[in-house]
């Protein structure tokens, strides 16, 4: 009854975890993973963007890209969700293992996902390996089998390449230090720390992969990008008041685990930071107080089976040709994801190439779409700054204010077109004085305008 209650559950998780693929960086993923096998090289220099064309960024994630791009190439969409699908359901198992009670594991894992359940709508992207990641780290840290300890930095070595949260990680393994109920002596933890981090110098970039991490915890993302700002009022208040309920919980619970103490104020200030980062605290919040809850003898097996069984029938009937329709429709992928794509001006200006300026989150969608265009600004650049210390996502909404400089600044880069969202400032002050800033208006719709340079090439 056991095996099936679990079978049951990661069937349900599979469902529910089938997200369409949203996020606005799958396109320069997509190239920078179809540089590979077009190539054989991988995506180091930025080929991508005319601002800041010889910027250096560390990023190491290639092989999530690699994966994503034959998926996508083979499968579509759907095999991306179907990848995602997969890895929701591992991090599952692998999460009712560390809890050690089915149902206890089954229910708090549930709470876990239906909570930040709007930060994994967005589809299957790499910080969902650094989720799974991180589950399957606690798990070998946990095991009876003293043998898997020496397996993590195997798995760090996977980690780097896969996405840069390997340092999340890192921290987990720095603080193992002070589990003392476990038949690993502190000179044994000290060597696989040592090891772990040496392997994650096997990437691309070395020791320089770290400089990226400190990019980005030094840029004020927060100010910038929607998933990079404070969770909301509720979750702020939720997420406080577990961490103190766990941390009574934990010093109260004599000798202390300091262990568990540290993860859990851990995850909560990466929490506190950064709503991205809520889909690790609620199951570490779970993970630390497990013991508080040795079963759950009001809830038998029984009970459970009907329930699973029919919130698989709610997800088939719902969740599942949501998805569908939205991954194998272009007319849906255009218009009701997070962002409205102009997928109407690209097919109608097939004129549309050089340097174009372009509204942020359509940077990625270009990269993808249109190979013989070099865009501005994507999702790859938040935390790269130019000669000045400024973000490109802030030199960019400098010029889409049409702040002091903007036209100079546009012809300093040698502008070709802009491609920007219909009514923005830019748009609405070059409808009435364009050919005082020398760009034409070539094309219109509803959710996009494209302008041409109209200055002469030896001016530009």
């Amino acid at each position: 009854m056991k095996k099936i209650t679990i079978l049951l559950f990661l069937v349900f998780i599979f469902l529910i975890g089938f997200f369409p693929v949203r996020d606005t960086d799958f396109g320069w993923h997509y190239r920078c993973g179809k540089e590979f096998f077009t190539s054989g090289s991988l995506c180091i220099n930025n080929h991508f963007s005319y601002f800041l064309p010889n910027y250096q960024a560390y990023y190491s994630g290639h092989l999530s890209d690699i994966i994503t791009s034959f998926i996508y190439d083979h499968w579509g969409f759907l095999g991306i969700s179907f990848l995602g699908s997969i890895i929701f359901s591992l991090a599952a198992l692998i999460f009712i293992r560390l809890i050690n009670n089915v149902k206890l594991g089954l229910v708090t894992y549930l709470i876990s996902f239906i909570l930040p359940y709007y930060i994994f709508n967005l589809g299957f992207r790499p910080q969902i390996i650094t989720y799974l990641f991180v589950f399957i780290l606690l798990w070998l840290l946990e095991s009876k089998n003293k043998k898997s300890f020496f397996f993590i930095p195997i798995l760090f070595l996977f980690w780097v390449n896969f996405h840069i949260g390997f340092f999340i990680g890192l921290f987990v393994l720095i603080f193992f230090l002070f589990y003392k109920d476990r038949p690993i002596n502190f000179p044994q933890k000290l060597l696989v720390i040592f090891i772990s981090f040496l392997t994650t110098l096997i990437n691309p970039f070395g020791i320089d992969v770290y400089r990226e991490i400190f990019n980005h915890s030094t840029s004020p993302l927060g100010t910038m990008i929607a998933e990079w700002v404070r969770p909301s009022p509720l979750h702020l208040v939720l997420i406080t008041s577990l961490t103190i309920i766990g941390l009574i919980i934990i010093s109260k619970k004599k000798p202390v685990n300091f262990f568990y103490l540290l993860i859990l104020v851990f995850f909560y200030l990466l929490s506190l930071n950064a709503r991205r980062n809520l889909p690790f605290f609620y199951p570490i919040f779970f993970y630390v107080i497990k013991d508080l809850f040795k079963s759950l003898k009001n809830l038998r097996h029984e009970m459970i089976i009907p329930i699973l069984c029919s919130m698989i029938i709610f997800t088939l009937i719902i969740h599942i040709p949501q998805t569908i329709k939205f991954d194998t429709s272009w007319t849906e992928y255009c218009h009701k994801g997070p962002t409205t794509y102009p997928c109407q001006a690209i097919e109608k200006f097939p004129q549309l190439t050089g340097n174009v300026f372009n509204t942020y989150e359509w940077g990625g969608f270009l990269i993808w779409k249109k190979p013989n265009v070099k865009v501005f600004v994507d999702g790859r650049m938040p935390a790269w700054k130019d000669e000045n210390g400024k973000s490109p996502y802030q030199v960019s909404l400098d010029i889409l204010q049409t702040k002091p400089g903007w036209n100079e600044k546009l012809n300093k880069w040698k502008t070709d077109y802009l491609l920007i969202i219909n009514g923005t400032f830019l748009d609405l002050l070059l409808q009435k004085e364009s050919k005082k800033y020398h760009w034409k208006e070539v094309y219109r719709d509803d959710v996009s305008v494209i302008y041409k340079n109209s200055f002469p090439v030896s001016r530009l």
